[in-house]
């Protein structure tokens, strides 16, 4: 027998013939003070912190994965598993916290933690650096994606028991100034491909159960509470997106699990029993939370409102910019920094005769970011990245035209970590190529590297199975989402795929 708790969130622990494993612990406030688990875990924090563990796994090193606080109260004597980042951000991390034992693995790489307990690591292979973690007790596959998209065509099979995201992780479209019907259909957009996701996953990997995990989380701070609705942002409880995913997925059984409950596996036998708590629960009063949790939320706000300097902007993305020169070659971008009463206009790119113009708004910028001083400080002073602060929600943004720019947004979230970038830049170089459907087609997606073998191929369209980019068959320009062409080739004019389906407004009546 062997046994998988739940600890809330992506956060499990796994014990097996008293090997024990803890996975991706997450309890305090993240993203400056922003995100707090949903539903509140506290109760099981003791028990984790001064429990004994023989393995720690932490997937990667977003603040609800790597909860520093929480991880610097554990025994040092825990071996560390991760994931081989080209950064290696998580072995820096870890050595920086006093742990010595520390097991880096590569995409694919078993490790035996005990007999008949096995662990493999399964990557984000593209320029993200994200990891899940296949668990294997006696024949028993427990396959803990979290939010990483490891590449469809790299997933396993064979998989007893999925964990994985279900509910949004990102800023996009919520932190944008859309209006009202504009948002509400990119909600709708965001969450129906991110279910869409999910069903391929489960049904790639053979998964005979479900279990619902890596968010939503819920905003505590006051002036986040809007974030907390449910229908109008990317953040669903399973409630909301259940009857959808039984409807695709009939046959693969769905788990709920709160924090602390557990799943009493028989290897043998291929079950897992449900064992609840009986003070289990699934939701949360967010009235009685906030309270609970008040100085938490307060200490972002805590001080005097600080001051950053003109000198501080441009020296910040002057450095940037430098580590980060062969990824941007000569790509030019105008941008805006609203930070209290204060505008910055700064141009990115090599061509720029002046760096940061202050106030006078001499050009129309593509973006244009409200960044309260606080986390605008935060920033420059490396406290936190940019990934950070717009997963914080506490940013607001606007461009002009509205069209993702990978550049731009890659040099913000990865920019600190050039060996990220310097992966983009590779992708992008990528010559690899498949045939399909009387096309030939690179292998790869261009935004975030997604095998295209599993694209969705026809109606004149080519849509990528992760974040659903679509481009013409036959030219591969952009048609929605995507702002980067895909290199096609027609080596068939009769090609069904290539007949285009008909609007509307063409049928017959």
């Amino acid at each position: 027998m062997a046994e998988i708790r739940y600890l809330g969130h992506a956060g499990f622990t796994v014990e097996h013939n008293g090997t024990r494993l803890l996975m991706d612990p997450w309890f305090f406030p993240a993203f400056l003070g922003s995100w707090f688990p949903y539903p509140d875990n506290r109760h099981l924090l003791p028990e984790v912190r001064d429990g004994h563990w023989d393995y720690l796994y932490v997937s990667h090193a977003h603040e609800d994965h790597y909860d520093e606080k929480l991880l610097a109260g554990l025994d040092r004597s825990i071996t560390v598993l991760v994931a081989k980042y080209r950064s290696k951000i998580m072995v820096k991390h870890f050595r920086a916290l006093g742990f010595e034992n520390v097991i880096a693995l590569e995409h694919k790489e078993s490790l035996e933690l005990a007999p008949g307990f096995t662990v493999t690591v399964y990557l984000d292979t593209s320029h993200k650096e994200d990891s899940g973690l296949l668990v294997d007790v006696d024949g028993y596959r427990f396959l803990d994606l979290n939010d990483c998209n490891t590449a469809m065509s790299e997933l396993p099979t064979d998989v007893d028991l999925l964990a994985a995201q279900f509910s949004g992780a990102m800023w996009y479209p919520n932190c944008y100034d859309y209006p009202p019907a504009l948002m509400a259909e990119k909600v709708a957009g965001v969450r129906g491909d991110l279910m869409d996701t999910l069903y391929r996953k489960a049904k790639l990997t053979g998964a005979r159960a479900y279990l619902p995990s890596a968010g939503p989380a819920c905003f505590l701070d006051p002036d986040l509470a809007e974030y907390n609705d449910r229908d109008s942002t990317i953040f669903p409880v399973w409630d909301q997106v259940a009857d959808g995913f039984t409807e695709a997925c009939p046959d693969i059984e769905v788990l709920r699990l709160g924090p602390g409950d557990s799943l009493d596996v028989d290897p043998a036998a291929k079950t897992a029993v449900t064992r609840r708590l009986p003070d289990s629960t699934l939701d949360e009063d967010l009235g009685a939370y906030r309270e609970r949790r008040r100085a938490e939320w307060e200490e972002f706000h805590e001080g005097p409102e600080p001051e950053v300097t003109m000198g501080e902007v441009e020296g910040y993305f002057s450095t940037l910019q430098r580590w980060n020169k062969r990824f941007l070659g000569d790509y030019s971008k105008d941008i805006r920094l609203i930070t209290g009463t204060t505008n910055w206009d700064v141009r990115l790119g090599r061509l720029a005769e002046h760096f940061v113009i202050e106030g006078e708004e001499p050009y129309d910028p593509d973006y244009t970011l409200l960044v309260p001083p606080r986390v605008l400080r935060a920033i420059v002073d490396g406290r936190t990245g940019w990934e950070e602060a717009l997963l914080s929600m506490r940013l607001g943004l606007h461009r002009e035209p509205d069209v993702f720019d990978l550049t731009f947004m890659g040099l913000l979230r990865y920019g600190n970590h050039p060996a990220q970038t310097m992966q983009m830049l590779r992708e992008r170089q990528n010559t690899e190529t498949i045939e399909r459907g009387g096309l030939r087609l690179q292998r790869f997606c261009p935004h975030a590297g997604e095998d295209l073998s599993f694209a969705d191929i026809g109606g004149g369209r080519i849509e990528c199975p992760r974040h659903h980019w679509i481009w013409d068959a036959r030219t591969g320009k952009c048609v929605d989402k995507a702002s980067i062409d895909l290199r096609v080739e027609v080596l068939d004019e009769n090609s069904p795929v290539l007949v285009a389906e008909k609007t509307q407004d063409q049928l017959p009546s």
